[in-house]
């Protein structure tokens, strides 16, 4: 393949799938652990993490602010600068990582003094900021938007929180709750933080908190996320092994479904915190197996006969899988309704308008709803499509593709946002794809 390549084209399949896929590295849980090193006062290691476009934005900021950074093959290692800042002043471009742009705002905020200007891409300007920046705002005199009202690029200046209670609406994304959780141990006084309970991907916020405790932080929680109440202290260095990220696995366990055969995946957790993971219960309801060889390692081996339709699905809890869950949809044999998923049109493009774009194109019946679709039974045909460069429409109709009669993707390399190697995965797995 040609990684200047405009266009690449991932050819039918033609036949069952049967092969071993191990998954990159989670980008939840690596950009994380890289923002709680940043703010740890010691060495922490990170190990088999994620190597992407967004992890790279994090391991940058890191430098930018001041710490040592090493990086190997299979590990990133950060010495911490905890609320020191070293660098004083300086520009840190996000790119299009979201949610580094969530978390690296509340760590210079949280921190002793400085002023940080924040750009991003493009892309990540588009994306809404507002939760946050009312948040950080009505703690002090932190944070100033540069262009557009509620969205970057941003001025950030540190050492001025004045008030140490908040109140955060999570209804469009999780990120901004978790943003201030991972910064609040950097304050001289205790964090309370209130919202509705109502969460889009909650999930994602306990893997936050445990994230935390690993690297030393005392978090309380009440039911229902109600009330968080985080206590000042040093976070301390730690090393943290990073699991496979189950948004990406999904592509993959989706294969045996819309191919037949079968598929292994030797580095999945079945105990993850990562809420992906419960695209493998989605498989089963559309008739695939799935079987764990215990803690680690999954094997998904799709139907004898045709997948079962017929479902409504609301994938708010898991909305990183509804692409995906609306490529196998389109194999049913009975229309599959997914809902719960608006706050996916925020993303890296309106996600819900992209993929029924890219659903007609290949010729699938689909209806788009507010939060979602109905998708009837289809014979999807060969088409060019537009990805919108957002990566998660690359991989979803790659799954499609290689199901139905091909598909050709503009901006295939948008992919590297957390899976730089997932067309060399899919041609382990057998799969033709021509650039």
């Amino acid at each position: 393949m040609n990684p200047h390549s405009d266009r690449i084209v991932v050819n039918r399949l033609g036949r069952a799938v049967n092969g071993t896929a191990r998954i990159p590295g989670s980008k939840s849980i690596t950009n994380r652990a890289i923002i709680l090193a940043i703010c740890g006062e010691a060495t922490s290691v990170i190990r088999d993490p994620l190597f992407s476009d967004d992890t790279y934005q994090g391991v940058k900021a890191a430098e930018a602010l001041g710490c040592e950074v090493r990086t190997t093959p299979d590990s990133i290692t950060i010495r911490g600068i905890g609320r020191r800042r070293p660098v004083t002043g300086a520009s840190i471009d996000v790119g299009s990582a979201g949610t580094i742009a969530r978390f690296l705002p509340c760590v210079l905020a949280f921190g002793e003094a400085g002023e940080w200007e924040l750009t991003a891409s493009e892309q990540m300007t588009k994306r809404p900021m507002g939760g946050l920046i009312r948040a950080l705002s009505w703690l002090g005199d932190t944070v100033t938007c540069l262009g557009a009202a509620d969205h970057y690029p941003l001025r950030v200046r540190g050492d001025a929180v004045r008030r140490f209670d908040v109140e955060v609406d999570g209804s469009v994304s999780s990120q901004y709750l978790s943003g201030l959780l991972l910064a609040a141990p950097l304050l001289p006084e205790p964090l309370t933080i209130t919202t509705d309970g109502e969460i889009v991907q909650s999930e994602y916020v306990g893997m936050t908190i445990d994230c935390m405790r690993l690297f030393g932080a005392e978090v309380e929680v009440t039911d229902g996320w109600n009330r968080l109440k985080v206590l000042p202290g040093a976070y301390t260095g730690a090393s943290i092994d990073v699991e496979a990220d189950a948004s990406t696995a999904s592509y993959f366990a989706a294969l045996p479904a819309v191919t037949g055969g079968t598929v292994e995946l030797p580095n999945l957790s079945r105990n993850s915190r990562q809420p992906d993971t419960r695209f493998l219960s989605i498989l089963e309801t559309f008739g695939c197996t799935v079987h764990w060889n215990g803690e680690r390692g999954v094997r998904v081996t799709g139907p004898e006969g045709p997948l079962r339709g017929g479902h409504t699905l609301d994938l708010n809890d898991c909305s990183d899988v509804a692409l995906t869950t609306a490529a196998v949809s389109v194999f049913a044999d009975a229309p599959v309704e997914i809902t719960g998923v608006e706050h996916i049109r925020h993303h890296e493009c309106d996600r819900v308008s992209a993929m029924t774009e890219a659903l007609r194109a290949l010729g699938v019946r689909v209806e788009e709803r507010r939060d979602g679709w109905k998708i009837w039974p289809s014979t999807p045909g060969f088409a060019e499509v537009g990805t919108r460069d957002d990566h998660r429409v690359a991989m979803a109709c790659s799954v499609i593709g290689l199901g139905g009669n091909g598909v050709s993707l503009d901006h295939p390399f948008c992919v590297n946002k957390t899976c730089p190697n997932f067309f060399e995965l899919l041609t382990g797995l057998g799969a033709v794809v021509d650039g």
